[in-house]
């Protein structure tokens, strides 16, 4: 373990750094290949730094760079993808979400000598849009104004009044949504996850909805992998078939304007 020294410039261009902000870095850290074979990965988070176990490092850099999609991430070389680290790096004292972003950069250019910056660029996305014109939505998609939010839940807990159902995602299986009170956003978010595309919100829609899609996935899960609940039925509908039958929306591919982040030059690490 060393202490970090990184300069700036080498990391990103001074667009994506307030000129007035001095950046930080680790007391130390330390950087592993992770060589378990295994996909199960940690992300800790503890007050004063970080700690990721087994994480590729195109996620890494997704993470710390706040770039939701892999496809928006242009340049990266393969092993980013195949090859996990361990990165465990703590500072002089507690940090911000913030500083800790900025710090993380900050190793990235130390010991993985990347230089990144980021970029609009017209790219192709799915549009999740209303189906029909005069705004009707499917039997599956119901507005939902009696859940309560995660946090409430737990403030109320020990209180007398009548349990209420706890917005969010519920377990559903391979090929189903099954979603509590959820925003089209969080909605969108779940299935760019399941296409591997980008999925931006054009339905309009501000409620919380109750969701329950049902869909034979585009991709098989890897070997070795299950995913708890009902198995997906393979000859189901195609998402996008089932999105438009069960849920009154649609999935339309369209250009849009988009931030990725260009890697201009990244190396594999010295160990330590």
């Amino acid at each position: 373990m060393r202490r970090l020294v990184a300069v700036v410039a080498l990391l990103v261009p001074i667009a994506l750094v307030d000129a007035q902000t001095t950046l930080s870095t680790f007391e130390v850290a330390s950087v592993k290949p992770n060589k378990s074979g295994t996909t199960q990965a940690n992300i800790g988070m503890p007050p004063n730094g970080v700690n990721l176990v087994n994480l590729p490092l195109r996620g890494i850099i997704q993470l710390f760079f706040q770039i939701n999609q892999p496809s928006k991430v242009i340049g990266i070389p393969d092993w980013t993808i195949t090859e996990r680290f361990d990165i465990n790096a703590r500072a002089a004292g507690p940090i911000t979400a913030d500083e800790r972003r900025l710090m993380m950069q900050a190793l990235l250019a130390d010991r993985f000598k990347l230089a990144a910056r980021k970029e609009k660029r017209e790219v192709t996305v799915l549009a999740l849009m209303l189906n029909r014109a005069d705004g009707k939505l499917g039997p599956n998609l119901i507005e939902n104004k009696e859940c309560i939010l995660p946090g409430a839940a737990a403030a109320q807990a020990e209180t007398p009044a009548p349990a209420k159902q706890v917005c969010g995602p519920k377990t559903g299986g391979a090929g189903r949504f099954l979603l509590v009170g959820q925003t089209m956003q969080q909605f969108t978010s779940l299935l760019a996850l399941a296409l591997g595309r980008t999925v931006v919100d054009k339905t309009g829609l501000t409620a919380r909805y109750d969701i329950d899609l049902n869909y034979a996935p585009e991709r098989q899960l890897p070997p070795g992998v299950e995913v708890p609940g009902t198995p997906a039925d393979p000859n189901g509908p195609s998402i996008y078939t089932a999105v438009r039958e069960q849920l009154g929306l649609k999935l339309e591919q369209q250009k849009d304007q988009e931030e990725v982040l260009i890697i201009d030059h990244i190396e594999r690490p010295t160990e330590n």
